[in-house]
């Protein structure tokens, strides 16, 4: 539980972001590797917590802990387009392999978590692609 200015609580969600046209973009450990760290980075810098990533290899799932001012659109916003930035520029050939110019889908998911559910998720997020 944290302490805001005016409550008090937790924000859990659990989100899903995957790579356009279902590419297999995270087959490489690095590519996933420099994708975590970007994400880590981004979060870290607007208040977002990432208590878990996990990825298989056309998608990312991560649990995030937030404050309750900060909406999932301007999480996936953030964090999306950072990372895509940063894994065009890390890893050209993502560029011929993902042809329309973005590297995720502009969709995404997000559920909130309660603290029943949450083990169960941390287990199901850390365990993807395996």
């Amino acid at each position: 539980m944290q302490s805001f200015s005016s409550s008090y609580g937790q924000l859990t969600l659990h989100m899903c972001f995957v790579v356009k046209y279902r590419q297999k973009a995270f087959r490489e450990e690095r590519v996933r590797k420099v994708c975590e760290h970007v994400m880590r980075q981004t979060a870290q810098l607007r208040g977002i917590e990432i208590k878990e990533i996990g990825f298989d290899v056309d998608h990312v799932h991560l649990l995030v802990s937030v404050n309750p001012n900060i909406s999932p659109a301007r999480i996936a916003h953030a964090l999306k387009g950072t990372s895509a930035r940063c894994l065009f520029r890390a890893f050209p050939w993502i560029k011929k392999l993902l042809w329309g110019g973005h590297f995720w889908s502009p969709a995404y998911f997000f559920d909130s978590v309660g603290e029943q559910t949450y083990e169960r998720l941390e287990n199901y997020v850390r365990n993807q692609g395996s």
